[in-house]
Formats: structure tokens, sequence, C-alpha cells
């Protein structure tokens, strides 16, 4: 989604595109606001990302199939940067779709390293009423955020937009998206480093096979309404969560702080 030259001077939306961004949401499941991290921050990021993610890999398994893991970051500088966890392009989004009262569950990563595969394709949120055939709203918005560009080389997020969020309950299982997935549209997102991907957690999609020769890497964030429960935490020492602004304390109000 193209930004106005007045809204990337002053980090702030006008009230016409936050409609326009949650609505091709509501409608095709994703926006993306293209580049608007500066290169010096992803740099940083991503430097600092790939120094954790090596350390990371060198001790653990991969989990999420062949050359392919994800890993949960740490509530550390500089990932929980401001323009990471509140970005004003992101947070007047989100508490339209979401409200106001949201919280941020889901802090991580997905790496597809050279010779990763395909996918299975899949949702990202299992059905809340399985038997039940009504379309509910959304429950879940993730924020994506590539650290190099997206390309088709590298194994780019492929999606199946226009719709698949908007299934029954009861027909979103594993089953049925491989089934349908082959005869529906679905597009690569291809994107800048620093980019703002923001889609509906229902919306089918897949990893795709990194070809190149250097690891992806992309961070996820997870804002769900204020009611959602997660299995698992993500873990804030307390001096970072001291530092955050109220609005990121507030987001953050269900995580587990640890000294």
């Amino acid at each position: 989604m193209k930004l106005s030259a007045e809204e990337l001077e002053s980090r702030s939306l006008k009230p016409e595109t936050v409609k326009q961004a949650v609505e091709q949401i509501r409608v095709n499941g994703y926006v993306v606001f293209e580049g608007v991290l500066p290169e010096d921050k992803v740099n940083a990021l991503h430097e600092s990302f790939m120094q954790v993610f090596e350390a990371h890999i060198a001790n653990n398994p991969l989990n999420r199939g062949k050359n392919r893991t994800q890993m949960n970051v740490p509530f550390i500088e500089p990932f929980n940067d401001p323009d990471v966890i509140t970005h004003p392009f992101v947070l007047p989004v989100v508490e339209e779709l979401l409200g106001r009262n949201c919280a941020c569950r889901y802090f991580a990563s997905d790496t597809p390293l050279p010779g990763s595969e395909y996918q299975l394709v899949h949702s990202d949120l299992q059905a809340l009423y399985p038997d039940s055939s009504v379309i509910l709203p959304t429950t879940g918005i993730v924020l994506n955020i590539p650290l190099v560009d997206f390309r088709e080389d590298n194994g780019p997020l492929e999606i199946w937009p226009g719709g698949t969020h908007l299934m029954p309950e009861n027909a979103n299982r594993v089953e049925n998206l491989q089934l349908l997935a082959p005869v529906m549209h679905s597009e690569p997102v291809l994107m800048p480093a620093g980019s703002l991907l923001l889609r509906d957690i229902r919306m089918w999609h897949r990893g795709t096979p990194n070809r190149s020769d250097a690891a992806r890497p992309n961070m996820a964030l997870v804002y769900f309404r204020s009611w959602f429960n997660t299995e698992s935490k993500v873990r804030i020492p307390l001096k970072s969560y001291e530092s955050l602004s109220e609005r990121a304390k507030q987001l953050f109000r269900f995580e587990e702080i640890v000294n």
C-alpha cells in the first residue's frame, strides 16, 4: 500500500489510509506497507538477529521441516524497538480490527535456510468452533517484518488472498486446504526489507523453497483480541518491560515478566 510523503514524514496515517488498510485486510486478508523501516535500523536488526539465530540453530534442531525453523526472538534491544512492537502505522489498523484492548501474544521468527522446501498450506489459527458453519470476525493479526528483501528465489511467503480468511469454521480443515489450495489463486509476497505485512491470522499461506545462498529471516508478532489466550508466553526481562512505553506495557501485559 503506497503511503503519502506527508504520512511517511509525520509517521502518522491519515484516517482514510487506516480505513483503506482495514478494508484490505477484511476483504483480501492482508495489506503491506512497503519498506517503511529505516535502512540503518533494518541492518542493525538483521545483524543482531543472525548472531542469535546462528547460535540457536547450532544448539537446537530445525522445527519447521527441511532447512526451516521457528525461533522465539529475545525481548531485548534491538528487537523490542518501538518501530517493531508499536509502529504508528501498525497499531491504528490493528486496533480498528481487534479493539484497543488487544494484546501481543507472540514474538518470534520464521527463517528458511538454503535448501528449504514447500510447507503444507495452512492457517495459523485452528478453528475455534470446528463443527460450526459460521464465519467469525477477525481474532488475530500477524505482523511480519522481513529483515532482508523477500525475492522469488529466497523463499518468500506464499498467500491465498481474497477470502480464505473468511472460510466457515467447519471448512478450514487441513484436508480441505490441501484439496482446494491447488485450484485457488495464490501469490508470493515480494517486498523490500523493513516492510510491514499485516495479515488476518486465518488466511491460508505457506513457506516456499529458499533457492538462494543465504537465510531469509522474518520477524513475526501476533496481536489478538484481549480474551484470546495462548499456550506459550513471551518471556520479557523485567528491565526490558520497565523500559517500555505505557502502550507497549499494555500490549504485553499477559506475558511472562522474568528477573
